[in-house]
């Protein structure tokens, strides 16, 4: 029995046997303390086997003294009574005393205690009240030993609460009762204020590889950042003042925020930004994580109004809010104000607030965080000016610091909860995303505990928070079985395979366990050390791609769409089921969930009235490889093994394409102007200085040596028809232009104002129409080599079929009319035409085929 409670791992009722009340409500008499709610307040520690948090003090309470003017207990009794477990949470002093307080379910008037009195010397104050509104009841000694002591009070209490403190270490009792008698049930007042609080806007809707993502900088470039479905960047608080108290958008030679989320929203990755630290603008020179001024009061929200008011900038420029009074902005000189760029719709106000290592000074206390939260969410009510994210943008969302996930989480989110309960007019719970740092403990992700705590997690928001959101902001896995001595693990094969497997795995884990989103610790490793190949990716400067990082780009571009639907997991494979939004189509991954090398032969799929199947496998390309697989007698087969694919049923036939970025070659290049020719050539006479692939690596390539500086205009022509994905330019010196047109309609594809200096910039672009002609101006300014990236277009074999506009031909004007037409601001000329899946319907389904057969395949 006490086992089992000890391991819930939650501040939540005590279920244990004990006494019931008396019949006679008046008369005192053992309280029922299956009826509490015990609240550690010094949670540092909890959890650690040489201490004993606060519910030990109530776990035999069958064997206690019948009233405190009678302490003694019958021998057999006494003899299976637990001493040698006191309460005590902390060791560390500077963590201050040991406290607790506990919630008794009604309002008792409570008119004495026992207590088992074990060893040491300490000296136990009691308080009754409320949370954080205490006054002195009684105090007692613990100078006995092994002993049964009683303490009647000498004016009882009618109260709620009881809390008892003494000084940090053991506090000399292991056991507890309290006497008294009920006055009343809890009024509906009382109820009110620690009822739920319900999040006050909807989860963001976000698909499976939406949901997938990493930590990662601002100076990362986007040809690693590509493969995330979100990011988590790392910003540091001190980054964001200015010396005169103003709020920075640009951070030095690294870049801008501006342009830096408008990359990432073109590429349909949403960022959060976690402010993490403290600032020394705010603090002085000697700042801790704690953004407040030097001596404040840490548990006052006001102490914290540089920092909210820092997040209501963050709010006012990124978030949706156009109608923001342009007085209250307080932007860097060099930063134009602007208001609802619509960039950003959360933002998370620390990183591991409650971690324990540095001290008590780096630690957030459940009070002083809640206080934090209160500030940064709407300025502690409106008390703070221009403070918080909510008075900036009431959809503007705040994400809690991640916290890390020791066994007393759930406690430090009770005493948050009681913080605003207590604190705030309206006992809102200001966190709009519950966010934590966990992972797998073991080898295979799936025989961890970790899907058992983000259902502990879920539990807690669904009784304290519903519809909050829940983060996993950091995570990293077990790796020590593929460890070899004398081998670096970026060059031991098997290791990079297993871990490339375990984050996959992971990920899924997560999406499958309901998890609103999932970021990696990290895309790039990190210097040397514990963090040394954590990365996805090699360390800064080279990012050199992980097949881990192979693995993650074909999650979240397969998944892009689609929604996890059940698991249908059997026969020893897992198989998580997803629906393609866009499409209708059903998704499996599958995989074995061993660390074992173990092939599952012949695995079959139903691939229930779908005529088509593919099965994409991570590796090689970001995207994976897609291969068909024969459907027959309604049934795929395949044989599955630690790497987790995916098999997409189609009811119509598709073109596979693989390898969506590869460098092309042009096949001639003409300069308008023969004396520009050779300037002209040398744009593309050096190759091998440029990536294969768009997001190539680049550590080892050759510097280019020829150089371009004239301005001239060429003209390009392909090998065949090709769809253009991205561009790439080694520049030299100075500033100027390169434009890139599709020459056959005139359209800009790319162009750079070649403002780097001795470096390679690849650029991303949306995916083009299909072209075999380009026209490339060069303007003034140096490079010494361009690149194109992209893949050939394939055949459409389709042009009648589609043809809607019935102009003779299936092109980008058959998809415009159809758009408008289901937006109803249109007309078909042949609606027949657009009924891509041949289900009688016209529908989103219909235009997604379309735009597949136009620029991805067959419909």
């Amino acid at each position: 029995m006490k086992k089992q409670w000890i391991s819930l791992l939650t501040a939540s009722t005590l279920l244990l046997g004990a006494m019931p009340l008396p019949a006679a409500a008046a008369e005192p008499a053992l309280l029922d303390a299956s009826g509490f709610t015990i609240y550690d307040e010094n949670l540092v520690y909890v959890g650690a086997d040489y201490l004993n948090f606060a519910p030990v003090l109530f776990d035999d309470q069958d064997k206690v003294p019948a009233s405190p003017d009678n302490t003694k207990v019958d021998k057999e009794l006494w003899d299976a009574t637990t001493r040698n477990r006191n309460w005590k949470p902390n060791w560390q002093s500077e963590f201050g005393d040991d406290a607790m307080f506990i919630d008794l379910g009604a309002n008792y008037v409570v008119t004495g205690l026992c207590y088992l009195d074990t060893n040491d010397v300490q000296t136990w104050n009691i308080e009754s009240g409320e949370p954080y509104n205490w006054k002195a009841l009684a105090s007692f000694e613990t100078d006995s030993y092994n002993t049964w002591r009683g303490l009647t009070f000498e004016k009882p209490v009618e109260t709620r609460y009881l809390r008892f403190t003494t000084r940090c270490g053991d506090a000399g009792v292991s056991e507890l009762a309290i006497y008294g008698y009920k006055k009343s049930d809890l009024s509906v007042e009382q109820k009110a204020l620690t009822a739920p609080s319900p999040a006050a806007l909807p989860k963001t809707d976000l698909t499976a590889g939406q949901r997938i993502g990493f930590n990662a900088f601002i100076d990362d470039p986007m040809t690693a950042i590509m493969t995330g479905g979100n990011v988590r960047e790392y910003h540091n608080f001190n980054w964001m003042y200015d010396d005169a108290g103003k709020v920075k958008f640009t951070q030095g030679s690294w870049g801008d925020q501006d342009s830096y989320y408008t990359a990432m929203v073109k590429r349909g990755i949403s960022v959060i930004p976690c402010f993490q630290g403290g600032s020394a603008y705010v603090s002085g020179k000697d700042y801790t994580i704690k953004p407040v001024p030097a001596g404040a009061d840490t548990t006052d929200p006001e102490s914290y109004a540089l920092h909210a008011q820092a997040f209501y900038q963050v709010a006012a420029r990124y978030g949706s809010n156009t109608d923001i009074d342009p007085s209250t902005l307080n932007v860097a000189d060099g930063s134009e104000p602007k208001v609802g760029m619509g960039l950003l719709n959360t933002l998370e106000n620390s990183n591991e607030p409650n971690l324990t290592w540095g001290g008590a000074a780096n630690y957030f206390t459940p009070s002083e965080m809640a206080a934090m939260c209160s500030a940064d969410y709407d300025g502690h009510e409106g008390a703070i000016p221009n403070a918080g994210v909510k008075t900036a943008d009431p959809n503007f969302k705040l994400a809690i610091g991640g916290l890390l996930a020791p066994e007393a989480l759930t406690e430090y989110l009770d005493e948050m909860r009681l913080w605003f309960a207590y604190h705030r007019k309206d006992g809102h719970f200001c966190v709009d995303v519950l966010n934590v740092h966990m992972g797998p403990d073991t080898l295979n992700p799936e025989d961890s505990g970790f899907a058992a705590h983000v259902k502990q997690l879920q539990d807690w928001i669904d009784e304290n928070a519903p519809g909050t959101e829940l983060w996993i902001s950091e995570f990293e896995i077990p790796m020590s079985d593929c460890e070899v001595e004398g081998t670096d693990n970026h060059d031991n094969e098997q290791y990079q395979l297993r871990y490339a497997q375990r984050v996959a795995r992971t990920y899924l884990m997560a999406v499958g366990a309901g998890v609103d989103r999932m970021t990696k610790f990290q895309l790039r490793d990190e210097g040397e050390g514990v963090y040394y190949n954590s990365g996805l990716t090699t360390g800064k400067g080279e990012w050199s791609k992980k097949l881990a990082w192979y693995y993650t780009a074909c999650l979240t571009s397969t998944l892009k769409n689609a929604d996890f639907t059940k698991d249908a997991s059997h026969d020893g494979v897992m198989d998580y089921v997803f629906t393609d939004r866009t499409t209708g189509e059903t998704i499996h991954c599958v995989w074995s969930p061993t660390n074992e090398d173990k092939v599952v032969k012949g695995f079959s799929l139903d691939a229930g009235k779908a005529a088509y199947a593919y099965q994409t496998t991570p590796g090689t390309y970001a995207e994976g490889v897609t291969k068909a697989l024969t459907v027959k007698s309604g049934k795929v087969t395949l044989d599955v093994t630690e790497t987790p694919v995916f098999v997409r049923f189609s009811g119509t036939e598709q073109t596979i394409v693989n390898g969506r970025g590869q460098y092309i070659t042009p096949q001639t290049l003409t300069a308008e102007k023969e004396s520009s020719q050779t300037q002209a050539d040398r744009m593309f006479d050096e190759p091998d200085s440029m990536p294969t692939m768009i997001y190539g690596d680049t550590k080892g390539l050759k510097t280019p040596e020829t150089d371009v500086t004239a301005a001239f205009t060429a003209e390009v022509t392909l090998d065949q028809p090709y769809v253009l994905t991205g561009f790439g330019v080694f520049d030299t010196f100075g500033t100027g232009s390169l434009e890139i047109y599709d020459a056959n309609t005139d359209t800009l594809l790319w162009s750079s104002n070649l403002g780097s200096y001795m470096s390679r910039s690849i650029s991303l672009t949306d995916d083009s129409a299909p072209t075999d002609k380009l026209r490339i101006v060069k303007g003034g300014g140096a490079l010494n080599e361009v690149a194109l990236f992209g893949y050939p277009a394939p055949e459409v074999t389709t042009s009648v079929k589609y043809d809607v506009t019935k102009d003779g031909k299936f092109d980008t004007a058959d998809l415009v009319a159809m758009t408008k037409w289901l937006h109803k601001a249109g007309k078909l000329a042949d609606p027949d035409a657009g009924d891509a899946n041949a289900d009688g319907v016209l529908d989103v389904f219909d235009l997604a085929l379309m735009k597949r057969a136009l620029l991805g395949g067959k419909p």
